[in-house]
């Protein structure tokens, strides 16, 4: 059931880009039978991939609540137009977790091995996200963006091989919050904002909450 959950964030992304591009071709061809628009009145619409730097904190009393780096990156599409806009974006993304010392005394039943009740454990959770943002300009160039960020996880890497399924431990998937801003320069884009889960990721103890945020850097390129 997880894997479909995470296939249907990934259809519905793929979806939503294909209904922007669609947009793309109208508003080129409207714009050919009324050449004499002016064209800053048109809304622009536009698509292009994406690459960044993924920095996660899950809290949570049981966990090594260090700040980590891993990836981000995909495709994007979205409009503007006379200071608003949206935009929708699939990604893949890359979270990385350690348990905290007192892991095991919670979770003993979970483990492979009992003698490994002092180590701990190391967990990078690959997902597939599907932001869904609107758009307010504050600049010439500058765009803040707001909005929701549904994902499913794919898989869950157990780098210790401390647990008996370690995709077992998260819930298969969860909605975000997003705020941040991004510079549309030309062709380029660049771009950081911060997510905070509004669901506890803990699908083992509903009592010990697990929240993740995170902070996200990119590069993109437009491709039209």
């Amino acid at each position: 059931m997880k894997t479909v959950h995470s296939y249907k964030i990934f259809g519905l992304a793929i979806l939503l880009l294909l209904v922007l591009s669609n947009l793309q071709s109208n508003a080129q061809l409207l714009a050919a039978a009324n050449p004499t628009r002016k064209t800053k009145l048109m809304p622009k619409l536009y698509a292009g991939a994406k690459m960044g730097a993924n920095f996660s904190y899950l809290s949570g009393n049981n966990w090594d609540n260090g700040i980590k780096s891993n990836i981000v990156g995909g495709a994007f599409a979205g409009i503007k137009g006379l200071g608003l806009g949206v935009q929708a974006e699939a990604l893949f993304e890359q979270s990385e977790y350690t348990t905290g010392n007192s892991f095991y005394s919670l979770y003993k039943q979970y483990y492979n091995n009992i003698n490994d009740s002092i180590s701990k454990g190391s967990f990078r959770v690959n997902k597939l996200c599907l932001p869904l943002l609107a758009q307010i300009r504050l600049a010439r160039l500058v765009w803040m963006q707001t909005g929701v960020q549904f994902y499913g996880i794919i898989n869950v890497q157990d780098n210790t091989d401390l647990v008996k399924d370690a995709k077992e431990l998260f819930k298969s998937g969860s909605v975000a919050g997003i705020i941040g801003a991004t510079i549309h320069l030309g062709q380029a884009d660049i771009g950081a904002r911060t997510l905070i889960d509004f669901q506890n990721l803990n699908n083992l103890n509903s009592r010990d909450v697990w929240r993740q945020y995170l902070f996200q850097v990119h590069v993109g390129v437009k491709l039209f």
